[in-house]
């Protein structure tokens, strides 16, 4: 357990019921935070069926925060648009009075598939979840939190994928290396805000997204799902899938007064599949 009693955070992508943003942002409110939670809550028209955090989960999660006891607020966004993200940023200050942490947590791989097939379309939306959409929640954030002049914490969801590549997800390793480069450049600008910016590389963990991404690699080698996951198993020196749990422990402790001489770094917590 930290200590963030009186501190105000923002997770986006905390709508999906088994999800890293749902866990990150209980975590947190645990640890005493008022937690503002956002997601799309609709359908990519272009990608159907792709299975985005809705309304319905993000309020839930909302009450569930608010149970702990604490302040939850639900907010729709597209991170992709600085529009809306410019108004979650505002509905946060309403609410809460104030921004301390920021967890870029909105993500996702919609039309994944071989480079010589791959969309356009899917490759731009990819890099525009995952990438712009970290700088657009970044930039607003960073705007208050400087004027404020009281410091921060932004954590960026980033990937092991962004270290190594993954077949079939040369867009996705791509947006998620893009966001390491950005957090260590961010990092650098705003050290004198007393903000520091890390980025947490994930492996293989064990949400409905990486479920759907199961059943892909299974269709798309001829094996079964169970196999699939053997086969990511396999790849893990710890030997155990990963838990969003796994995930929030680490942003926790970054988003707490503990880590205040770390920023700049992309730290895995993968089981130890990656290890550099």
């Amino acid at each position: 357990m930290y200590d963030l009693k009186g501190k105000a955070a923002i997770v986006t992508g905390a709508g999906r019921k088994l999800g890293i943003g749902r866990t990150i942002a209980l975590q947190l409110a645990r640890d005493g935070a008022d937690v503002a939670v956002a997601d799309i809550c609709k359908e990519f028209e272009e990608f159907p069926g792709y299975g985005l955090g809705m309304w319905e989960g993000l309020q839930e999660v909302a009450r569930e925060i608010e149970g702990l006891g604490v302040r939850g607020l639900p907010v729709r966004v597209d991170v992709t648009d600085s529009k809306l993200v410019d108004e979650m940023v505002a509905k946060t200050l309403e609410a809460f009075g104030r921004i301390d942490i920021l967890v870029n947590n909105a993500g996702g791989v919609p039309g994944p598939g071989p480079v010589v097939w791959m969309e356009e379309a899917a490759w731009h939306k990819t890099m525009a979840i995952n990438a712009t959409g970290t700088f657009l929640c970044s930039r607003a954030v960073v705007r208050v939190m400087a004027e404020r002049g009281e410091g921060g914490k932004i954590i960026n969801i980033s990937s092991i994928a962004g270290k190594e590549g993954a077949p079939f997800l040369s867009a996705y390793s791509a947006a998620k290396a893009a966001v390491m480069a950005f957090t260590r450049s961010l990092a650098r600008e705003v050290a004198q805000n007393n903000i520091q910016v890390n980025a947490v590389c994930p492996g293989e963990v064990d949400t409905e997204l990486q479920r759907w991404g199961w059943e892909l690699r299974a269709w798309a080698s001829g094996t079964s799902y169970d196999e699939a996951v053997e086969e990511s198993l396999k790849r893990i020196p710890l030997g155990r899938l990963e838990q969003p749990e796994d995930v929030a422990n680490l942003v926790a402790f970054l988003a707490s007064p503990q880590s205040d001489y770390i920023t700049g770094q992309s730290i895995n917590v993968c089981g130890g599949i990656v290890m550099h």
